[in-house]
């Protein structure tokens, strides 16, 4: 059975370094684990797979209603580097390397994540979770802050381009998180 793309990224990264014709680099997910990254040029109508990654992921939990979405994002500190979160063996963050074509990076995470964003100005990740939890992770070393508050799973969270906010969403709530520090 086909399932639908459940998220897509563009970015506009050094397409070149990877040996592909195209001005913009994309991801997709997938509802089953799976990324898939493109290089292309709308313009002459070119699209080329640069990319397929498969997460394993063990068979679907007793009593789960869903999976967790499978969620992916260019890590804007890390040139070359995807980051994924979704249903697997391990609750985790991977940080997979266009180049090596491997995970070169885990971060462990509480719970599977239902919501990822990557600041645009540092290596700051801020994951969401159903269990109405946002934590804010500095990257590589995995320092974590939590935050509670939200009135039911945390579905999405987003930076602003200056990096200086974080809005995310719950079931009917909509925060604005002022950053601070350095």
């Amino acid at each position: 059975s086909v399932l639908p793309v459940a998220q897509c990224c563009v970015s506009l990264p050094q397409y070149l370094e990877f040996g592909v014709e195209g001005p913009e680099l994309w991801l997709a997910t997938s509802l089953d684990q799976r990324v898939s990254v493109w290089a292309s040029d709308w313009l002459k109508d070119k699209c080329e797979l640069l990319d397929w990654l498969s997460f394993p992921a063990p068979a679907s939990p007793e009593g789960l209603i869903s999976l967790p979405p499978s969620l992916a994002a260019f890590c804007p500190w890390k040139p070359g580097i995807l980051v994924y979160v979704g249903f697997g063996m391990q609750k985790e963050a991977l940080f997979y390397s266009l180049h090596k074509k491997q995970v070169v990076e885990k971060i462990s995470l509480p719970y599977f994540a239902t919501a990822l964003s990557l600041s645009p100005t540092a290596p700051l990740m801020a994951v969401g979770f159903g269990e109405r939890l946002l934590r804010l992770l500095c990257c590589p070393a995995g320092d974590a802050q939590e935050y509670r508050g939200h009135d039911d799973a945390v579905h999405l969270c987003r930076f602003a381009p200056s990096g200086r906010c974080l809005l995310t969403a719950s079931h009917s709530a909509l925060l604005l998180w002022e950053l601070t520090g350095g």
